[in-house]
Order: structure tokens, then C-alpha cells, then sequence
């Protein structure tokens, strides 16, 4: 491991324009934002793989089998690791719930969880020995709180996420308390992300939502929070009941837990409680044999650059019936924001 960040701070140190002369070329004069050209750090790109035959990830591929894209321009892959062979970054695994309030659904937010807790620890054990487990929550009247940071116990996390699930008194469901509800739920997903960044070294945050995504945001607060995926890192799952109905928010973005997962590389199941921790565990499998890409930005301008991955065409022609699903953008920044940090 200490090869590896050797070579990425190389490349690091190394690398002004290290892509095609193209790319190296000044922005046009149109362009606003100036355009810097040294990155301080490596992109990486987590590539989750599934065989649509078996559902199964695919763990033999190497580097040469990949092909990056930064707004259409093929960029050079500076490293790659791959979860099969315990390369990859460690992972924080985030089960996140609502408060148990009055007022909400009782399928759509994340009651159905309560007393099904134990489902999810044989889950925990397909886990890295690296890989760590944290809880969390947020209410509607204010409260959100990092209940057991990640630890690598894997006992622990299931009793604080039954005492986490236990109902409150607060009744939820008004137009006052939603936005409240909105405010905490972002100041939690950032809490999430800096937990991460303080640590050494940085591990994968990854949040799976215990929650039937019966709940929204306004669209350009939204944004601003993928965004901030976008800047640093993260990987957004969640697991619903089955029976949880769907809803429709005038004026704002609903079903934004699975905007979150499209937008970050994620999925979201749809599972009946007795398979709760088949469905954990799938997410946990995915992650532990993923792929990372690294990447050094060709600029840094703080914008969205659309990212596309792909198989080469011989690796496609062997693996035809293969699904990569990544993170489909990102901002490239020369440190991560404050708030972060």
C-alpha cells in the first residue's frame, strides 16, 4: 500500500498535462473561470461491475481492459487497483436511517426497520478487515447526529441502530418541520463526508439509506449536495421495503436518495424484509470487488466534467453481457472544500 501512494504522489508531483496535446491546449477566450492546470491529488473512480448472466461482479479484469473519459476525451488511467485483490481504498459503511417520528408514513421513511435490525449482521461479516461501520441519522425537528462513528466491530453497529430506530415523540409531516427535516438531512450527509476526509488514511464513504425515499429537497439545494460528492468522494445505496409507495413533491425533487445513488454510482434495492441482509449484503459484495481508476484532471476549473468508462473492445468482445456502473461526473478541485476538511 505504501508502493502505491508512493506512486501516486510521483505522478502527483509529476503531472502538468501528462494527457494528449489536445487536451493541454488553452481554454477559449468564452470561458469564465480561468483554467489550473496542476492537481494536488488523484481522481478516483470507483467502477462497480455486475454479469447481467449471474448478477455476480467480475473480478479478472486489468488495466489494460479500461477506457476513461473527461468530456469526451480519452485521458490516461495514472493507476488502477482492484478489489480482488485487496487493493482498494477501505471503505466507511454508513447505515443511515430517519427518526422514528409521528406523523410519517409507516411505509416510506424508516419505522419498517425497526426490529429487523439483526437481518443486516451476517451482512457485516462479507466486510474487509479494514472496512469500518458507522451510523447515523436525521429528524425532522432539527436533530441529526453520527450515532457510533465507523469502528470495526461489527456487533455494535447493530444494537445503536435499534436504539437509533426507537420511536420519538416528535410528529413530523408539516410544512414547517419538512424544511427543518431538508436543512438536517444535508448537514448530515456533509457531516458524513468530512468524517472521512479526517481520517488517514481516507477511506470510501458509503451511505446505504434504511429508508423508503418517501421524502425530497428543492432541486438546487440538491445539486449542491451531489456537488459535493462531485468535489470529494462518496458512494450513495439504499435498501427500501418493498411495500413503501411512491411520491410525487410538487416544486421540489422527490425520490432524492435515488437521484443521490445515480448520480454517485450507487444502487437502490427494493427488498421484502426477510431478505433485508441479502440485500446489504450484494451491496457489500459490489464494493469489495470494485475497481478504481485514477485519473489526474487534464484542468482544474470547479465545473462538471462528464465522465464515461468503458471496456476496450476486446475486453468487450470476452465480457459481453457486462454492466459498469460508476459515478457519471465530477468537479475537479485542487483540495477538497473546507467544510471537509
Amino acid at each position: 500500500m505504501k508502493t502505491k501512494i508512493a506512486r501516486g504522489l510521483a505522478l502527483t508531483l509529476l503531472a502538468v498535462c501528462i494527457s494528449s496535446p489536445i487536451e493541454c491546449q488553452e481554454p477559449a477566450a468564452s470561458e469564465q473561470a480561468p483554467a489550473v492546470r496542476v492537481q494536488s491529488s488523484l481522481v478516483l473512480v470507483d467502477v462497480i461491475t455486475q454479469d447481467q448472466k449471474s448478477g455476480l461482479p467480475v473480478r479478472n479484469f486489468k488495466k489494460e481492459d479500461f477506457r476513461i473519459f473527461d468530456n469526451r476525451q480519452q485521458i490516461q488511467i495514472a493507476t488502477f487497483d482492484a478489489g480482488s485483490q485487496d487493493d482498494t481504498r477501505s471503505i466507511s459503511l454508513w447505515l443511515v436511517v430517519i427518526c422514528n417520528e409521528r406523523g410519517l408514513p409507516k411505509f416510506g421513511g424508516s419505522a419498517e426497520f425497526l426490529g429487523q435490525e439483526s437481518l443486516f449482521r451476517s451482512a457485516l461479516d462479507q466486510l474487509g478487515k479494514h472496512d469500518k461501520v458507522g451510523i447515523a441519522h436525521w429528524c425532522d425537528n432539527g436533530d441529526t447526529r453520527l450515532d457510533l462513528l465507523p469502528g470495526e466491530d461489527r456487533e455494535s453497529p447493530i444494537f445503536v441502530l435499534g436504539e437509533t430506530l426507537r420511536p420519538i415523540p416528535f410528529a413530523g409531516g408539516t410544512g414547517a418541520a419538512d424544511e427543518v427535516g431538508e436543512q438536517t438531512f444535508r448537514k448530515m450527509i456533509r457531516l458524513i463526508i468530512s468524517d472521512a476526509y479526517q481520517r488517514n488514511p481516507k477511506p470510501l464513504p458509503v451511505i446505504v439509506f434504511l429508508h423508503g425515499d418517501h421524502t425530497g429537497q428543492p432541486r438546487g439545494e440538491l445539486n449542491k449536495l451531489v456537488d459535493d460528492f462531485l468535489e470529494t468522494s462518496g458512494i450513495v445505496f439504499g435498501i427500501r421495503d418493498d411495500r413503501a409507495p411512491g411520491v410525487f413533491l410538487i416544486g421540489e425533487q422527490s425520490k432524492i436518495m435515488h437521484y443521490m445513488a445515480k448520480h454517485t454510482g450507487g444502487q437502490y434495492f427494493s427488498a421484502p424484509p426477510p431478505t433485508y441482509g441479502a440485500a446489504l449484503e450484494a451491496i457489500i459484495r459490489q464494493l469489495h470487488y470494485r475497481y478504481e481508476l485514477g485519473f489526474i484532471p487534464p484542468v482544474i476549473d470547479g465545473r462538471r466534467h462528464a465522465l464515461k468508462v468503458e471496456l476496450t473492445k476486446e475486453a468487450a468482445r470476452q465480457h459481453k453481457a457486462v454492466r459498469l456502473r460508476y459515478r457519471p461526473e465530477y468537479i475537479p478541485v485542487r483540495e477538497a472544500p473546507e467544510w471537509a476538511r
